[in-house]
């Protein structure tokens, strides 16, 4: 933790010290685990010991790319927790890359589904989850090990992903999509949203009809 202190600040040994002591409360870490060595430390305590690396110089936004991967589940619910108590205390913003839902349900306000590098889908987390209108979103979302249904299989599945052919005039997800027609490979949607729910938009020609009702599935565009 020593070193991103003395890289980004001007604080002298002793400060740096107790700024260590502070980083090591804020993410639960015991002060025993400061003395130890990395071959020591669990995974749930190495990936606290990396935020709080990244919180050492004071950030305002804080980029976690896949945090809970490689963790059991026990220990995932905690580092999520932590992020989460660390926006709610310390106003830290948080972008979290993730291919895991029920991880960005839990701790997104908002949420922006990629496919093949452009935003397919955007809104309010609970109204893309709930109702997800594009069909590789919808697809991520039933693919979700659910415990209700553990033979189920997706409602939307998609073909196997084809090989790179650089820019397409289209939809990238037309080759896969089971809803694809001419025009999704003449031309590309564009992300817009409805009338009936303005904050949660999607990029597709024919989107994934929903039986809820627009604003029972819109939700906050903040909930902070």
């Amino acid at each position: 933790l020593d070193l991103p202190l003395r890289l980004h600040t001007d604080l002298d040994r002793a400060a740096r010290t107790r700024r260590i002591e502070a980083l090591a409360d804020d993410v639960g870490l015991p002060p025993r685990v400061l003395a130890g060595t990395v071959r020591a430390l669990s995974g749930g305590q190495r990936q606290r010991v990396a935020i709080a690396r990244a919180l050492a110089a004071s950030p305002q936004i804080l980029v976690c790319d896949e945090p809970t991967s490689a963790l059991d589940v026990s220990v995932q619910a905690q580092i999520l927790n932590l992020l989460a108590d660390l926006n709610a205390e310390k106003g830290v913003a948080i972008v979290l890359i993730s291919h895991d839902l029920a991880v960005v349900e839990h701790l997104c306000d908002r949420v922006l589904v990629m496919y093949a590098g452009r935003i397919v889908e955007e809104g309010p987390s609970g109204a893309v989850m709930r109702a997800p209108r594009h069909p590789y979103t919808a697809a991520l979302k039933a693919a979700v090990f659910s415990v209700d249904d553990p033979h189920g299989l997706p409602e939307l599945p998609l073909g196997a992903s084809p090989p790179p052919l650089g820019e397409v005039a289209g939809c990238a997800l037309e080759p896969r999509c089971p809803n694809a027609d001419g025009l999704c490979r003449r031309e590309r949607p564009p992300l817009a949203a409805e009338a009936s729910a303005p904050h949660h938009a999607f990029a597709c020609h024919h989107p994934v009809p929903t039986a809820e009702p627009a604003a029972a599935v819109a939700g906050p565009a903040d909930r902070h």
